[in-house]
């Protein structure tokens, strides 16, 4: 049963339905219009943060188990793409959000579960690393589908009063996964299951939650008028592929210059000057595309003209991207300045993990009574700018408990606005605008995460292979690449006791620049903040269509 065509005693009348202009959009403005209530929207609600947190675990899970790998598959040069062909895959999020606003979203939803778990097994399955690699995009592709799926679920299916709440649960699940995943993967590479656990973990989980997926999940098509000819149509084909293009140039430039290919090479400059050039020609395809309505494009261009719309995806894009690196190299700091195996490192992100969920699902239950945005940005941004001020500092002499507690700082800052924005962007757009809110939120959110991750990656390798060539001129850069991955490493393994207290100190202190990357980061978000004025989310009290904001 298609949502829109329900019974009107029990959704509605067609009056509480609003369209989205030339796209026709159909999108319903009172949770009272969801066609399941109780305990089955309950179950149907968990089985769609279900997939955000599979989502969010592959994202990080490699984290800790490329050593393993590596030492099985070898192929040191593929090895950067284990975490960018997932990346490149997730860049899918924009495009997704589009086909959502255009097609059945239960039967995309569907597929992209579907098209995720089939690049699990594929990566558990893998013969070699460039089968997990195909087996990485193809996931991250589906996952960025579910991702987008659940954010859209929600802005349909709920009240601009309720949809924090659903919002903060839905980002707190996708932090969750992201800090667990290390924990997860090393779990995995620790035991006798094996790394391949790491990714076929998902396939029963997919089946536990699949009855919810196929019989509660409600059957929601916003363009039931229109033929599948005439949906087709409605997709900015030209737009996505500059954009997917420009992307992973973009992602390769940034993850591969100084490691796989020298900064000055032909390669690098190839890649840095298609990406310019591609991100040039969306810019203008956003702008001027005639071909296609305005309101169809891939991004709306007219976001642009409102300064608080863009404030909010950078600051997306900031604390997004600070969560998810942090995830990384928190377990990885562990590693070499404590020994720790990948189990035990990816454990000692609790700390982060806990005090960012407890903050982000604070802000979601009580931003409806405490609507004004600047003060949980301001004070947000201010402890992750603290926290990693004091992460800076750290070294091998300093104790477990202020690493844990600068960890807090940054955790508890960034749960204090990481959820807010996608509640808030709805509040400020017409209902028209809102599944556009929703994906330029979600691409900011994933620009972050992927940029971040890709960018103090190569902060950390360069750096690191730099000043360990410089203390073992003996080694190897692919020596040297390996051993950098983690203390699970054949290479590291194979040093003495006195070579490890040679490099760790010179790993450690390559990491202290990804820390002040991560400073910096913070830094811009606590100016941003300053741009929010008096923009508050639409409270209890407002009537449907009042928004309050600076413009």
């Amino acid at each position: 049963m298609s949502f829109i065509d329900a019974d009107p005693e029990k959704q509605g009348s067609n009056d509480n339905v609003a369209s989205t202009g030339s796209s026709e959009n159909v999108i319903p403005k009172e949770a009272s219009l969801r066609p399941i209530h109780g305990w089955k929207w309950a179950i149907a609600y968990a089985s769609m943060i279900s997939t955000t947190f599979l989502f969010a675990l592959d994202n990080t899970i490699v984290a800790d188990i490329q050593p393993v790998i590596l030492d099985l598959f070898g192929e040191v040069s593929l090895l950067p793409w284990i975490g960018v062909g997932f990346a490149l895959g997730t860049m899918c999020v924009l495009p997704w959000g589009k086909v959502y606003g255009v097609f059945n979203v239960k039967y995309v939803y569907l597929f992209n579960i579907t098209l995720f778990e089939i690049g699990s097994a594929v990566c558990g399955a893998a013969p070699n690393m460039t089968a997990l690699v195909v087996g990485r995009v193809i996931a991250g592709v589906g996952g960025s589908g579910m991702y987008s799926g659940t954010l859209s679920f929600v802005a349909m299916l709920t009240s601009l009063k309720e949809r924090p709440i659903y919002m903060a649960g839905s980002t707190v699940i996708w932090g969750i996964g992201s800090v667990l995943g290390p924990v997860v993967g090393g779990a995995f590479a620790d035991s006798s299951a094996t790394w391949r656990w790491a990714f076929y973990i998902n396939l029963p989980i997919g089946a536990v939650f699949a009855p919810s997926y196929l019989l509660l999940v409600p059957s929601v098509d916003p363009q039931p008028s229109k033929s599948w000819a005439e949906k087709c149509r409605m997709i900015d084909w030209i737009m996505t592929t500059m954009f997917l293009a420009g992307s992973a140039s973009l992602v390769m430039a940034i993850t591969f210059g100084g490691t796989l290919y020298a900064w000055s090479s032909g390669n690098e400059i190839a890649l840095w000057v298609v990406a310019g050039v591609l991100l040039v020609v969306c810019i203008v395809l956003a702008k001027y595309h005639p071909g296609v309505d305005k309101d169809n494009r891939l991004y709306p261009a007219h976001f642009f003209k409102r300064p608080i719309l863009v404030n909010l995806q950078l600051q997306m894009f900031l604390v997004s991207g600070i969560v998810l690196a942090m995830t990384y190299y928190i377990p990885l700091f562990f590693q070499f300045i404590r020994g720790d195996g990948p189990l035990d490192a990816g454990v000692r992100l609790l700390p982060f993990i806990i005090s960012m969920v407890v903050f982000a699902m604070g802000n979601g239950a009580l931003m409806p009574k405490l609507p004004y945005i600047l003060p949980w940005h301001l004070f947000g941004s201010a402890l992750v700018v603290a926290g990693t001020a004091l992460l800076y500092t750290a070294d091998l002499s300093t104790t477990n408990a202020k690493i844990y507690g600068y960890c807090i700082l940054v955790g508890a800052g960034s749960g204090c606005y990481a959820v807010a924005g996608f509640a808030v962007v709805q509040s400020l757009v017409p209902v028209k605008d809102i599944s556009n809110a929703v994906g330029a939120m979600a691409i900011s959110q994933d620009l972050g995460m992927v940029i971040f991750l890709a960018m103090a990656g190569s902060i950390y390798q360069n750096l690191a292979l730099q000043k360990v060539t410089q203390a073992m001129p003996t080694l190897s850069a692919a020596d040297i690449t390996n051993l950098v991955a983690g203390t699970s490493s054949h290479t590291y393994k194979a040093l003495s006791g006195e070579e490890r207290d040679l490099v760790t100190p010179q790993i450690t202190d390559a990491m202290r620049d990804v820390w002040l990357f991560f400073l910096v980061a913070g830094v811009v978000s606590f100016v941003l903040t300053l741009g929010l004025g008096r923009t508050r989310l639409k409270g209890a009290n407002d009537t449907e269509g009042e928004v309050e904001c600076c413009h």
